[in-house]
């Protein structure tokens, strides 16, 4: 889909999700600029309310649940095929014709995940991973850990995956802008339409 098309339509859902969002970014081949677009990539931290339940034993526990207007919007964007926006992400294809694959980040991981959504995918991986590496974090199954507190296993697919087994709490700082987060580690930010390989 050319450029401005697929800009405005996510300049659309932006609008519609917005009064249920905290952060909430057009990501992907949009922000780069590229004249052709495949799919729409936005980053969202949906507002997120306290909720107290009780366990079988009756235990109080409490715990945060993302706000009803945000699911009930995503779920009227179009047909949700992967995913839930109840979860982390969301793929949907719009009635446009084009799929929006919505990233719901931990709001401490917002400003990384940005910048990796925002791609493009070889310099994600040889750039900014690689800053995270060189500084001894990871991107495990619970988020970015220091490679120390995570073990790397090999998938069916041949792919590593890092899980860690050890001080899960121990969590990068909470970056404030995309620039701090490039700033953490050690790599020179740039404009989105020069991120790339």
């Amino acid at each position: 889909m050319e450029l401005n098309k697929a800009k405005n339509i996510a300049i659309d859902i932006c609008y519609r999700l917005q009064p249920f969002c905290t952060k909430l970014n057009i990501a992907g081949s949009i922000r780069r600029k590229k004249p052709e677009v495949k799919d729409i990539e936005i980053c969202a931290v949906p507002i997120q309310t306290p909720v107290q339940e009780q366990d079988l034993f009756g235990a109080i526990t409490q715990n945060l649940q993302i706000d009803l207007g945000f699911i009930n919007t995503v779920n009227a964007l179009g047909k949700i095929e992967k995913g839930s926006p109840a979860g982390r992400y969301c793929k949907i294809l719009l009635p446009e014709g084009i799929a929006l694959d919505l990233f719901i980040p931990d709001p401490d991981d917002y400003y990384r995940q940005f910048a990796i959504r925002t791609g493009s995918a070889d310099y994600s991986f040889k750039v900014i991973a690689a800053g995270w590496r060189k500084i001894g974090w990871v991107g495990s199954d619970i988020g970015l850990r220091l490679e120390k507190d995570c073990i790397e296993t090999k998938q069916t697919d041949g792919k590593s995956k890092w899980v860690c087994a050890r001080n899960k709490n121990n969590k990068p700082p909470v970056w404030s802008s995309e620039e701090e987060f490039f700033k953490w580690i050690n790599v020179p930010f740039i404009a989105p339409e020069l991120r790339v390989l």
